[in-house]
C-alpha cells in the first residue's frame, strides 16, 4: 500500500472463488483476470440509448399526419347491402289476401216445365249475348197457345155482336120504342165480353211467353262455368240449367284487419300476385268496404275490382298483395334498418370514396309498414348508403363491393 501497511490476508476459508482463482494465476506468475461487468453494464447503457433515439425519431412532430383518419379495417360487402338514395312515391301499405271471383255470373233456372229438346253448349264454352244454350220442347206449349187464341177470338167475336146490338137498342131508347132497361142490359153485356177478351188476351200473351222462355238464351256474352242437365231430360219450373260468368271483370274479395277500417275507401289501389300467375302483378281498386267485419273474425271484407280483358284470371285463384292506403310523391326514403342512433343524433352511414362516413340526417315519418324512412334532410339524390345493420361497421372503414354469390 502507499502507506506502508499491508492488508492482512484473509483465511483459506474465507475467501471466494474468484479469489482463490486469482491467487493461483498469482502462483504460476500470471496476472490477475479482469473484471467484466463495468464492460456489460456500458453496452447496456449504449443499447438503451440507441433504442431512445429511434423512438424519439419516429415519434411524428407536433402537426403531422399520424395516419388515425385512414381507415383500419376493409369490409367486402354486396351490393344489395347498399342502397342509392333515390325520389320514389312512398307508400303506407296493408297486406291483404283473398281469392277472386267473377264480378258478373248468373246461375240460370227453367222458367217452363217440360222436356229438354236440345242442350247447346257445355262447361268451358265461350257463349255471346243471346246464343241459344238450351231448348225446352214446345208442343204442349203451343197447344195451350192455339187454343187460348181461339178462345180470345170467339169472345172478340161475341164482343162485336154486342157491341152492334148495344148500338141498336141505344138509337131504339132515343125514339122510344123500347124501355132504358134493355139498354142496360146491352152494356152490361158488352161489358162482360169485354173483360173476357181481355183475360183471354192476357191468357195468349202468358202462352206467347211460355214459348220464348222454353228457349233458353245466354243473358251476356261469357263463358258456362255449369252445365247441370242433358237433352231429354223432364224440367221442372226452377230447375238449375247453367252457371254463366264473365271473365273479362274480376272482383277480389280481400280480408284486411279491422283496425285499419278507418283509413279505407274506395279508389285506393290495390297491387296483387296470383298464387299459380308467378311474378305477374295485377292492379285493381277497392270498390266498396263491408261494414261489418266478418262473424267470428276481426277481418273487414273489401272488395275490389279489377280488368280481365285476356281472362288469364279465373274464378277461385288465391291472391296476395298490398293495398296502398297513403302515398308521397318524389320523397327520400331509405330502410329503416340504415337509420342509426348515437350520443350525436340520427345518422346513416354514406359512402365516399369507398369509406363509411358518418352522415348525419333527419327523419320525417316511416312509410311501408315501418320497412321504409323518409328523409326531410342530410342526404340527396344519388347518395350511396349502408342499406343494413351490419354488426362491427363504423365510420372510417374502407369499404370493398363484391359480386353478389351465384345461386345454383
Amino acid at each position: 500500500m502507499a502507506d506502508g501497511t499491508s492488508r492482512p490476508e484473509k483465511p483459506d476459508w474465507a475467501l471466494s472463488g474468484r479469489e482463490r482463482a486469482d491467487q493461483a494465476r498469482a502462483a504460476r506468475g500470471l496476472k490477475p483476470r479482469r473484471r467484466r461487468w463495468p464492460w456489460v453494464v456500458l453496452g447496456l447503457v449504449v443499447l438503451g440509448g440507441g433504442a431512445l433515439w429511434l423512438r424519439q425519431d419516429r415519434t411524428p412532430a407536433p402537426g403531422a399526419a399520424t395516419g388515425t383518419d385512414s381507415p383500419q379495417i376493409t369490409l367486402q360487402m354486396l351490393p344489395s347491402e347498399l342502397a342509392k338514395v333515390q325520389p320514389a312515391e312512398l307508400r303506407d301499405t296493408v297486406k291483404v289476401t283473398g281469392s277472386l271471383a267473377p264480378e258478373t255470373q248468373a246461375h240460370l233456372s227453367a222458367e217452363v216445365s217440360g222436356r229438354l229438346a236440345s242442350v247447346a253448349v257445355r262447361a268451358g264454352d265461350r257463349v255471346q249475348a243471346g246464343q241459344l244454350l238450351a231448348q225446352i220442347d214446345t208442343e204442349t206449349l203451343e197447344n195451350t197457345l192455339d187454343q187460348q187464341r181461339a178462345n180470345a177470338e170467339a169472345t172478340r167475336a161475341q164482343l162485336r155482336l154486342a157491341q152492334t146490338q148495344l148500338e141498336r137498342t141505344r138509337s131504339m131508347v132515343k125514339r122510344g120504342v123500347v124501355a132504358t132497361s134493355e139498354l142496360d142490359s146491352d152494356q152490361a153485356s158488352v161489358d162482360q165480353l169485354a173483360a173476357s177478351l181481355k183475360a183471354l188476351e192476357a191468357q195468349v200473351e202468358s202462352a206467347e211467353e211460355s214459348i220464348a222462355k222454353a228457349r233458353i238464351a245466354a243473358p251476356f256474352s261469357g263463358m258456362i262455368s255449369e252445365r247441370d242437365v242433358d237433352p231429354g231430360a223432364y224440367v221442372a219450373t226452377g230447375t238449375e240449367l247453367f252457371s254463366i260468368v264473365d271473365l273479362t271483370r274480376m272482383e277480389f274479395e280481400a280480408d284486411v284487419p279491422v283496425r285499419y277500417a278507418p283509413g279505407i275507401h274506395a279508389g285506393q289501389r290495390v297491387e296483387l300476385t296470383v298464387e299459380g300467375l308467378g311474378d305477374a302483378a295485377f292492379t285493381g281498386v277497392v270498390d266498396r268496404v263491408n261494414p261489418v267485419a266478418a262473424s267470428g273474425t276481426r277481418m273487414l271484407p273489401v272488395y275490389v275490382g279489377l280488368d280481365n280483358p285476356d281472362t288469364q284470371l279465373r274464378g277461385g285463384m288465391f291472391a296476395s298483395g298490398l293495398l296502398v292506403m297513403e302515398t308521397k310523391a318524389d320523397a327520400l326514403g331509405v330502410p329503416s334498418e340504415a337509420i342509426r342512433q348515437d350520443p350525436e343524433g340520427t345518422y346513416v352511414l354514406k359512402v365516399v370514396d369507398g369509406v363509411a362516413t358518418r352522415q348525419a340526417v333527419q327523419t320525417a315519418r316511416t312509410w311501408e309498414g315501418g320497412r321504409v324512412t323518409e328523409v326531410s334532410s342530410g342526404l340527396a339524390a344519388g347518395d350511396i348508403i349502408v342499406a343494413q345493420p351490419l354488426e362491427g361497421l363504423r365510420a372510417g372503414a374502407a369499404i370493398h363491393v363484391i359480386a353478389e354469390p351465384q345461386t345454383e
